[in-house]
Formats: structure tokens, sequence, C-alpha cells
């Protein structure tokens, strides 16, 4: 899914881009993304609105649209969602094209999705308990005074999930998927299936540390390198997308490991599991005589 550095960059330009525009026509291209959560059709509501601000919240795209009703079009894009704005005119429709907006100066906002795994919520406006993981958002990693170390912890306690599970819970934390998640555990050099109950406080802290340093880190990068708002960059990870590979810290072969319905790319001697701490940590010493 887009996460939080993805977001970070694609939001703001959706915002310079849309806001004051005025709705013309919407479609569903594939209406299996599509979930209208009002007693109106979408043809009913969303003509003749206009576009009053565009946010994010959690991993959700959030357009606001300001006309007879209050609403939200949120557009929550999953694992393979895109964004497009099309200029007036643009006869080329991509075959990937899940749901469109078209606006009154003739561009069309396109929302892309080649599996068909995200979904696009009509809802009145605020009504977010009623889409499932936006209800409730956690901590904003981004933020220093929200995200402290003591904010983590207490996050944390009590949890008997592996560790993994907390780094992509919506309500925990905002906002990080599969990618960002591995990227800290390994950062951290803390194995995906590890019990959140079992690390110690220094080992939440140094966890903490790795999310601040990678979320941010990843948000400048992106931001610098200013990509298509259809790009999603991913060629400055350290493990994700490379299984089978040189662990780039201590040379071991990166693995991957099954995670509650996802996956984990993991360094197995960077990152010992519980049982194995002894033997991992004596891989790292014969790998790294320094």
């Amino acid at each position: 899914m887009p996460e939080r550095p993805d977001l970070e960059y694609v939001v703001p330009i959706l915002a310079r881009e849309l806001r004051g525009a005025a709705v013309a026509r919407a479609r569903a291209d594939s209406p299996v993304v599509l979930r209208v959560l009002l007693p109106e059709r979408l043809d009913e509501l969303l003509p003749g609105a206009t576009i009053a601000r565009v946010t994010r919240r959690a991993h959700a795209v959030v357009l606001e649209l300001a006309g007879a009703r209050a609403l939200d079009l949120v557009i929550s894009p999953m694992l393979a969602g895109r964004f497009s704005i099309a200029p007036p005119g643009e006869p080329r429709i991509p075959t990937d094209l899940a749901f469109a907006l078209t606006l009154a100066d003739g561009r069309e906002l396109r929302y892309r999705d080649e599996v068909q795994m995200g979904k696009v919520y009509v809802i009145a406006r605020g009504d977010y308990d009623k889409i499932p993981g936006l209800g409730r958002v956690g901590l904003d990693v981004l933020d220093p005074r929200v995200f402290t170390r003591e904010a983590f912890r207490n996050v944390a306690r009590g949890r008997r999930d592996q560790v993994k599970d907390l780094l992509m819970d919506k309500a925990a934390l905002d906002a990080m998927g599969n990618a960002y998640a591995d990227e800290a555990l390994f950062e951290a050099g803390i194995h995906p299936k590890v019990s959140v109950k079992s690390l110690s406080e220094e080992a939440l802290d140094r966890l903490h540390g790795a999310i601040v340093r990678v979320v941010g880190d990843a948000t400048r990068i992106i931001a610098e390198r200013a990509p298509a708002l259809d790009e999603k960059l991913r060629d400055f990870l350290k493990v994700r997308g490379r299984p089978g590979q040189p662990c780039p810290r201590c040379g071991d072969k990166l693995r991957r490991a099954p995670v509650h319905g996802h996956d984990a790319i993991y360094c197995p001697s960077c990152q010992p599991e519980e049982r194995k701490g002894a033997a991992g940590e004596l891989r790292r010493v014969k790998r790294d005589p320094s």
C-alpha cells in the first residue's frame, strides 16, 4: 500500500491541484472498488460538489466535498493503488483505471488499481467509523511531540502479538505497511516475529528511534526526488523487495517469513529470533570482526 512517506508526498500535490475544483461527473470503471455508504446513488451525490480540501487519514486520501451535502470521498489505495491527473481531452484510458472524477475544467482525477484491492468510499462528512481501519488512528510517527519513547512504550504495553503486527496496526501507529515496517525492524535489529511482550524497554526505545529515522528519511528522499504522481519509489529501501539478496549490513542472505497474512523480509543474522538469540549474536561476531 502507499505508506506514510508516499502519502506525505502525494497528498499535498493533490491538495494543490484539486482544491476549489468542481466535480462534473464521477464514474467507477471497476465497480468492485466503490462503496457508497449513503442511500443516494453516486451520480446523485458528487456532480456539482466542490473539492474543499484534500487531506490524509491514516492510509487513506480524503477529499472533502462541499455542496448540497457535506461529504467525504475516501480513497484507500491498499497494495497497488495510485493517482494521476489527466489533462483536458486526454483520450487514453489506462487499463487499470478503477474510479475517476471529471472536473468542470476538463481535467480528470484518476484512481488506478491493477489488482482492485483498494476501495473508494462516499460517506457523510467525518463518518469514518463506517470504514474499516479508519475509525481510530494511532500515534503520528512524524510528530515528535506525539510519538515519544514513553508514548510508544505505552502503545506496546500489554500487546501479545508479534512486533510486525504492532507496527502495521493503524490504530496504534500512523501509518506503516509492509515496506517500512520491515525497514524499521531491520534498522532496530529486531526479528519481525518477536512477540511485543518480550521486548525490553531498551529494545522498544531502539525500535522507536528506528521508526523515526526510517519514516523520516524516506519522506525526505521521496520529496527530494519528486517522482511522478503515480510512481512509487522503493529502490532506496535496504531489505524490502530484496529476499535472497545479501544483507547490506552483514552479507547474510535476506529471508522471507509469513506474518499473519503478510510477509516480512529480514536478515537472520542481524535480526535473530528470540530462541536463537545467542546463535545470531555469534554469527554477527563472526561476520563482523571489527
